[in-house]
């Protein structure tokens, strides 16, 4: 059922193709890209597991690293990375069509790689659709209210985290303050402005493009509520192009196997036409 292929114009991708289990033909098939800086088989095996349950419901599924990651070479990596993840996503394409005559895609991302899938989406008109998983992120009034009554409303009624502020604020930090070195740094992605990104997506659904949106509990510093999409994008509510889920429960990683279970079957769906 999984073939491991290389392709690209270098030969220098290396992916899994996971061929349907039920030979019926699909339009579309199904590119799943590189999360971060992990291989194609996705965190705690998410993206493999994806790709079998997606095989059991007769759609072809092409898992691959991004050059530089994985067992791809990094091969012309030179240049701005989601620009150069969108040609790659297009060599994929190339492949499946030339090989199994599919010329229709469903692109899946999750983190910077959906970042990566929005932008292929957009350069290449052969993709239907789009899975986002903890991608487009802005905070909105009700973020802050949420915030502000799940997050901070539950500490201020524990008398241990007054115990710890006073703490903080009475005792001598230099001996206990954390090294520079080991601080935390900023997240490297970046999204567009959000009007841009607005008219991005009326774009794509303009064309016909099907959009799913999924977010979990563990993108909590940009997005914390089910409808917060709808908040951040009012001209995109009534689409129906456009859709999206919340599974609060969820860390961004899908660390649980019930987490990773309930997220690959809610993507078949999707992408069975079944949601």
């Amino acid at each position: 059922m999984e073939n491991a292929i290389v392709f690209g114009e270098h030969d220098h991708l290396v992916g899994i193709w996971t061929k349907p289990v039920n030979p019926i033909a699909r339009e579309h098939a199904v590119i799943i890209i590189t999360a971060g800086m992990l291989h194609s088989a996705g965190p705690y095996r998410l993206h493999r597991d994806l790709a079998c349950r997606l095989a059991e419901n007769s759609i072809g599924t092409l898992r691959f690293d991004l050059s530089g990651i994985g067992e791809s070479f990094g091969v012309g990596v030179a240049g701005e990375s989601t620009k150069r993840a969108s040609d790659e996503v297009r060599q994929a394409m190339d492949w499946i069509e030339n090989e199994h005559g599919i010329r229709s895609f469903v692109l899946m991302g999750l983190c910077s790689g959906a970042d990566d899938a929005l932008q292929a989406t957009i350069s290449d008109e052969r993709v239907c659709g789009l899975i986002s998983l903890d991608g487009l992120g802005y905070r909105t009034p009700k973020y802050y209210l949420h915030r502000l009554t799940k997050h901070y409303g539950k500490r201020m009624i524990r008398p241990s985290k007054w115990l710890s502020v006073f703490r903080r604020l009475f005792s001598d930090q230099s001996d206990s303050e954390m090294p520079s070195s080991l601080r935390m740094g900023t997240d490297i992605r970046e999204y567009p402005a959000r009007d841009d990104a607005a008219k991005m997506l009326e774009r794509l659904a303009d064309r016909g493009t099907r959009l799913h949106f999924i977010y979990t509990g563990g993108v909590a510093e940009y997005y914390n509520h089910a409808g917060q999409f709808h908040d951040m994008f009012p001209r995109l509510k009534h689409r129906p192009e456009i859709t999206t889920s919340y599974f609060e429960q969820m860390d961004h990683v899908a660390y649980m196997y019930e987490d990773r279970d309930l997220l690959a079957g809610h993507i078949t769906d999707v992408c069975s036409g079944r949601y």
